[in-house]
């Protein structure tokens, strides 16, 4: 069970105020005062500063929240160590171009290779499955390109092709360029996804950004937004492993070859040092080498 006063601290860092954090946590307000005094004489350091109201952390505060922020995760990680074996669930999260494109050719090979646990896969941005994982929901993220090393185990599984596409014999079929497609409408992902900062980043390189295009339409949607494109209703911008059966069946054509094509990993991503490392590693390996084949 995670020490109390650690419990405090975290919210704590999340709150702000004492007043709010007290709240949170149905506590007085000189119990979370003595809970981060007791820790700041056990640890020897000064953890917050106050600015205002407001309560700011240390750099050593900083360096502590670091670490004790990861302790929740590690927590849950080791209930799930202890029940390996007694059809414990297991947790993962995957981004809606991984979820929408691989999984579905994945997942009957995930089941077949884990017959004694109960599998529940969640679809999120990246940034969400992160957070998630840093407090413990999931066991690991199948994430497009790298989260920082510094805090997370990051391993590459596939290489995939990300393309402008659009209607094969559409208005914009003829674009060759990433400025010619200015003209179309883009129909790109919500903000904090792995594929729209791809797009954004690849953009600002060329001095251009999505306001630059006729219009811009948002969908959490990977399906819906292939199949807009596909109706010649915009362009988008996506991996090809999540286009391959509008691809192949010739409603969906790659745009603007020579001028923008981008291979991106996708990473298997986990905390450092989990006591589910032998596991975490052994699914690794069988996604990585399901996904070889594909």
């Amino acid at each position: 069970m995670l020490d109390p006063k650690l419990t405090t601290f975290l919210t704590l860092v999340e709150e702000k105020t004492t007043v709010r954090c007290a709240e949170a946590l149905h506590l007085s307000q000189p119990a979370v005062t003595q809970h981060i005094r007791a820790l700041e004489a056990e640890y020897g350091v000064k953890l917050f500063a106050k600015e205002g109201r407001r309560l700011t952390l240390t750099e050593a505060g900083a360096r502590f929240y670091r670490l004790a922020r990861r302790l929740p995760a590690m927590e849950a990680q080791l209930r799930a160590a202890l029940t390996e074996g007694q059809a414990a669930p297991l947790h993962f999260g995957v981004t809606r171009s991984i979820g929408e494109g691989l999984m579905p050719r994945l997942a009957p090979a995930l089941l077949d290779a884990l017959p004694a646990r109960r599998l529940e896969m969640r679809l999120q941005n990246t940034r969400t499955l992160l957070e998630e994982l840093d407090k413990g929901e999931i066991e690991f993220a199948l994430i497009e390109g790298n989260a920082s090393h510094r805090r997370y185990c990051c391993r590459p599984f596939y290489t995939a092709r990300f393309s402008a596409l659009g209607a094969a014999e559409g208005r914009w079929a003829g674009c060759r360029t990433l400025a010619a497609l200015c003209s179309a409408p883009l129909l790109v992902r919500e903000t904090g996804s792995g594929s729209r900062e791809i797009l954004e980043s690849a953009l600002s390189a060329r001095g251009l950004a999505a306001e630059d295009f006729a219009a811009c339409h948002v969908f959490e949607s990977v399906p819906v937004l292939l199949e807009l494109a596909a109706a010649d209703r915009g362009v988008t911008f996506a991996y090809e492993v999540a286009a391959a059966p509008l691809l192949e069946s010739g409603r969906l054509a790659r745009l603007a070859e020579g001028d923008f094509s981008i291979t991106r990993p996708f990473t298997f991503v986990t905390l450092p040092d989990s006591p589910l490392a032998r596991q975490e590693q052994y699914l690794f390996e069988h996604i990585r080498d399901l996904c070889a084949r594909l």
